[in-house]
């Protein structure tokens, strides 16, 4: 939120002090949370559950909630990939296209289980991803929290495998679905 919400320098200095004390993102509060989270990422503890529905159900009254929801599943997939050792991240960088696209999807696999608590799986036609438990149906904002999962999944297969295509959401928990489900579809011909 902090991010979407932080004014643009545009000569608009004067307005904009009056808005930043309109926007949540900006606020005392969220800026003492957010650095209650970041100290706590550092030590490697988690958020409780509830308190993770709670800021999913805030930010699913957002205009903007798709906006905020990508932008936090970026980065936690990036979170999740600099918890991995460094080696690691350094030989998946430097393998051969083909061997860093199937060690890649596995150690995926993995990030994604560890960060986001989805079941990430890679088939001949691309990668499957299933989830039961879901923040985003928890706080009721009715799929469009979904997208937090989905850009994460698509980061976490961008940084390890080299990903490129999109994620798209076939079936959805807040539609009565017994899972969230997503599967990959791969571009071909960029550079």
């Amino acid at each position: 939120m902090k991010n979407l919400d932080t004014p643009v320098e545009d000569g608009l200095q004067e307005v904009a002090d009056e808005l930043v004390s309109k926007r949540l993102g900006l606020s005392a509060t969220v800026a003492s949370q957010i650095d209650r989270y970041r100290r706590s990422a550092d030590r490697d503890s988690a958020v409780s559950w509830g308190e993770a529905v709670s800021v999913f159900r805030l930010v699913g009254r957002r205009s903007d909630a798709s906006l905020v929801y990508a932008d936090a599943g970026r980065r936690a997939a990036r979170h999740g990939v600099k918890r991995l050792p460094g080696i690691t991240r350094l030989l998946l960088r430097m393998a051969p296209r083909r061997l860093r696209r199937v060690v890649g999807r596995r150690v995926s696999a993995r990030v994604a289980a560890d960060v986001v608590g989805a079941r990430l799986r890679t088939e001949r036609s691309g990668s499957r991803v299933e989830l039961t438990r879901s923040l985003a149906t928890e706080a009721m904002v009715e799929g469009v929290g979904c997208i937090f999962y989905a850009s994460a999944i698509a980061e976490l297969l961008r940084l390890l495998s080299g990903f490129e295509g999109a994620v798209a959401h076939d079936s959805c928990r807040s539609k009565g679905e017994d899972q969230c489900r997503w599967r990959t579809a791969t571009t071909e011909g960029y550079e």
